[in-house]
């Protein structure tokens, strides 16, 4: 199916999902820290929605945010020297058990939609911006059954821990707002599947 066929509503999700996933899965570069700093408006019908503080919030941060600190914040946060100070592998906030492996899981769950890992992509696939890549193409497909299993599974349980860890770390300034924005977006996301 393509982009076109998709309702307009989730052509939105789909960016949204597409731009949390170029923001953690490496730095902004300048242009898109502008293109972020540029759209400080509500939706398109001027209405205030839940996303307007986090998204102004992240408007203003990108509009205030030199490209090589925020590269400087990234690195610190989600590479590190040796151990990153926050992960961005979504199992560490699911793992409740040591029989239980999402890893496992998600791989299981790609290999059902036929999709995998590009060879020259070195992080496991439970990488947050690995799983909203995910989500972006499946609600491009119009695969609500995926969508909801993806969602519920992987990228719900690990939301709330994964975001507070980045938004109250004492070096996040860019990706605090991020993560205050994502997690706000996935809160609107559970009630909408709850909701169906």
């Amino acid at each position: 199916m393509t982009a076109p066929d998709v309702a307009p509503e989730d052509l939105a999700r789909a960016d949204l999902y597409a731009l949390l996933a170029q923001l953690f899965y490496a730095p902004p570069e300048g242009a898109l820290l502008q293109a972020l700093a540029g759209m400080h408006r509500t939706d398109a019908a001027g209405e205030v929605s839940a996303l307007a503080g986090p998204w102004l919030e992240l408007a203003r941060r990108a509009a205030d945010a030199d490209p090589d600190t925020v590269r400087e914040e990234y690195e610190s946060l989600f590479i590190g020297t040796g151990r990153a100070e926050v992960t961005p592998y979504t199992a560490a906030y699911t793992l409740a058990s040591a029989l239980d492996n999402p890893l496992v899981e998600i791989r299981e769950f790609l290999d059902a939609q036929g999709l995998a890992r590009k060879q020259s992509v070195h992080e496991p696939e439970d990488h947050i911006a690995a799983l909203c890549e995910v989500m972006r193409h499946l609600i491009l497909r119009d695969d609500a059954a995926a969508q909801r299993k993806l969602f519920e599974s992987f990228l719900w349980p690990a939301a709330s821990g994964l975001c507070d860890a980045i938004s109250s770390h004492p070096n996040a300034r860019f990706y605090a707002a991020a993560a205050r924005f994502a997690k706000t977006f996935f809160e609107l996301e559970h009630t909408a599947f709850d909701m169906d």
